[in-house]
């Protein structure tokens, strides 16, 4: 039985619930660093509930052993060292309690959207992606979608081992700065390129033509640059992470 153990803030829809987004923050933040992004997407969505998460705190490598809210530690951001695979899971196992929670309570796995920045953007491909290897039995979730943004594909030299078998139909929005200098884009890019190489994802540059643009929302990996952005999310990013949502969990419902 999934327990939730995550403390977590709620933003309500203005309308009949029909559809979750679960947001997962970066290092250093909480839930509430979600707050101007779904005051500012709430109009479009007003039938989405959003359910903003704060991670523990636990020391950080990376900034010099400091307690701070993190899903898992980080050696350094060159990203060469051996990753925390057990802090990973134990935040897959507490994000798995609250989409529990969510279709316990009627929403079908279908209309709920993992997001995630930084940080909190490799633990959504995890949780999104991942089947039984990294959770305790259930063989992974059909959510609606992914959404990464400034984000980074955790475990990458076993990805291909853990996915689910929804993981190849999941549809996936990556949005990345190009000037990012925690994550490097070229990163990002080389991340979402495993996804397409290793694990059979399909992989569109969203940012090159009509054709790219046509299938964003649909199966595989929509990835999109921002020139000169740093690690953040612009206005034009959020613009594009909301017309992601409207396609992957439209507003189906007339109440």
């Amino acid at each position: 039985m999934s327990i939730v153990t995550l403390p977590f803030l709620v933003v309500q829809p203005t309308k009949t619930h029909t559809a979750t987004v679960i947001c997962v923050h970066g290092i250093g933040d909480d839930g509430r660093g979600w707050i101007p992004l779904t005051n500012e997407l709430a109009s479009a969505l007003p039938h989405v509930k959003w359910v903003l998460p704060h991670a523990p705190q636990r020391p950080v490598t990376v900034y010099n052993k400091e307690w701070l809210r993190a899903w898992f530690d980080i050696p350094s951001f060159s990203f060469t060292e051996t990753e925390d695979a057990p802090g990973m899971l134990d935040s897959v196992r507490k994000l798995d309690a609250l989409v529990k929670a969510e279709v316990d309570a009627g929403i079908p796995q279908e209309r709920i959207v993992l997001n995630g920045f930084s940080q909190g953007g490799a633990i959504v491909l995890l949780s999104g992606l991942g089947g039984r290897a990294v959770r305790e039995g259930g063989e992974g979730w059909k959510l609606a979608g992914v959404a990464v943004m400034s984000g980074w594909l955790p475990l990458r030299d076993r990805f291909k081992s853990l996915i689910s078998p929804h993981a190849l139909t999941m549809p996936v929005f990556w949005g990345h700065g190009t000037d990012d200098p925690l994550v490097r884009y070229s990163f990002g890019r080389k991340s979402a390129e495993i996804l397409k190489d290793q694990v059979g994802l399909a992989l569109r540059w969203g940012d090159k033509g009509e054709a790219e643009r046509a299938a964003f929302g649909s199966a595989g990996v929509s990835f999109l640059g921002y020139n000169g952005v740093l690690h953040a999310a612009c206005s034009k990013e959020r613009a594009d992470l909301k017309e992601f949502l409207k396609r992957v969990i439209p507003d189906n419902h007339s109440g």
